[in-house]
């Protein structure tokens, strides 16, 4: 049977192990190539990730003295530590973020202005979203990089280092524009106070219906598609060679972009989660990067039906406890 219709005609993730490890049995040198470690690429994008958190976590660290940590979504009370809020009653909280936290957030790196937003605003934003992107997306690209590397070391290509930043350049440049896309819809979201001026959800009926709407994905036959690529990227790899987009720089790139829209194919729901629980909600990020991960190198369709699951209920529940998601549902 050709691998590469068996790739795309079935959504058993068994039987395409099976395919897949037939595949393997039948090109000794692609296995014993991707048998490799590859630390040195590992190490690369594990330092581009840790730049990318690192951003992250000083926008957050630079806000934590001037306000109530918890206005930036679920988890972030933890950041309290670094200020005096967490001492302090619920009443006292809550008139100090409605007061004083707004003009605080005035001049920190990472907030965008409280009043109508400029170019500098977007900007700002944009970066985040690229920096948010580059943290959880790039070390989930981590095998199909080094998929990449076995695939043309096994052909008989020189694996230089260059080929693979090409690559990894194609799949991060459909990130980027993900990024520019988010970065509008939270503007427009913003303009509309769907969306706080710290960046988290100003309604619960909008936060329960993202994390439906993420939850309810994961069932769908694209996510399935989107991720079995994603997970398993030999026969795409094998098939470009044959059309020898190897042996030029701009089929490389292209490979890589092609990768890229089937990555945020795979996880764009899961990134819109972000609107739900706060922009910029570093745990959510970490947790959510961490889904994300597991759900590429673990081929078993539970793991995807348990994230759904869960993203679900979360959704009604947070549905049932807004007055106006409650007179949706009725209850």
């Amino acid at each position: 049977m050709n691998i590469l219709g068996a790739f795309f005609d079935t959504s058993s993730a068994t039987q395409l192990r099976e395919q897949m490890a037939r595949f393997r049995k039948e090109h000794p040198d692609l296995a014993k190539a991707e048998a490799k470690p590859r630390i040195m690429l590992f190490l690369a994008i594990a330092f581009v990730s840790l730049f990318a958190w690192f951003y992250l976590f000083a926008m957050v660290v630079d806000m934590a003295p001037d306000m109530d940590m918890r206005a930036l979504g679920p988890g972030m009370s933890a950041f309290n530590v670094f200020n005096g809020f967490e001492s302090l009653d619920a009443t006292t909280r809550a008139f100090i973020a409605a007061v004083c936290a707004p003009s605080a957030a005035v001049g920190h790196f990472g907030m965008p202005s409280l009043d109508a937003w400029g170019f500098e605003d977007l900007t700002i934003v944009f970066a985040m979203w690229v920096m948010m992107a580059v943290a959880m997306m790039l070390p989930t690209a981590a095998p199909i990089l080094k998929s990449y590397a076995a695939t043309r070391e096994a052909n008989g290509q020189k694996n230089g280092a260059f080929s693979i930043l090409l690559l990894a350049l194609g799949y991060i440049t459909i990130w980027v524009l993900f990024a520019l896309l988010a970065t509008l819809l939270q503007w427009g979201l913003t303009e509309i106070q769907t969306m706080s001026p710290v960046m988290a959800p100003a309604s619960m009926v909008f936060s329960a219906s993202t994390l439906l709407l993420a939850g309810i994905y994961q069932f769908t036959a694209a996510k399935q598609a989107c991720l079995l690529r994603c997970q398993l990227p030999f026969p795409y790899f094998n098939r470009r060679t044959k059309q020898s987009f190897f042996r030029s720089l701009g089929g490389i790139y292209v490979m890589g972009l092609e990768q890229g829209l089937f990555c945020t194919g795979c996880t764009w729901a899961l990134m819109a989660v972000m609107f739900a629980v706060g922009v910029m909600n570093v745990i959510w990020m970490a947790i959510l990067g961490f889904l994300m991960a597991i759900e590429k190198v673990v081929p078993n369709p539970w793991v995807t039906r348990g994230i759904g699951l869960f993203l679900i209920l979360w959704g009604l529940l947070v549905l049932s406890i807004s007055p106006a998601g409650r007179a949706i549902l009725g209850i």
